[in-house]
């Protein structure tokens, strides 16, 4: 979501490279994150699986953890881009 946030809201980022920007995220966590925790990135990939398995041992964070994670992702990145503007242009409006 940072990221996302990050390529799609703020003027200096280039349109063109929004796609690339998120597929290179993608494929970040798919060649490294993925094969260090074992997770999936579709929680519906984990919970398709469990329900039919009746297993529900551990479910709870891929359906906490996405809501947890897009809501934290998209405020760091709101508390990051508002200190980005200097304190002249935060009293006059300026972008």
């Amino acid at each position: 979501m940072f990221i996302i946030s990050a390529v799609t809201t703020d003027d200096r980022a280039v349109d063109d490279f929004a796609g690339a920007v998120v597929g290179m995220t993608i494929m970040l966590n798919v060649f490294i994150v993925g094969p260090v925790s074992g997770a999936s990135m579709n929680p519906a990939r984990s919970i398709g699986p469990a329900v039919v398995m009746h297993v529900y041992k551990g479910l709870w964070i891929y359906i906490v953890g996405p809501i947890i994670g897009a809501i934290a992702g998209a405020l760091a990145y709101n508390f990051l881009r508002s200190t980005d503007k200097s304190p002249s242009e935060e009293t006059t409006g300026a972008t």
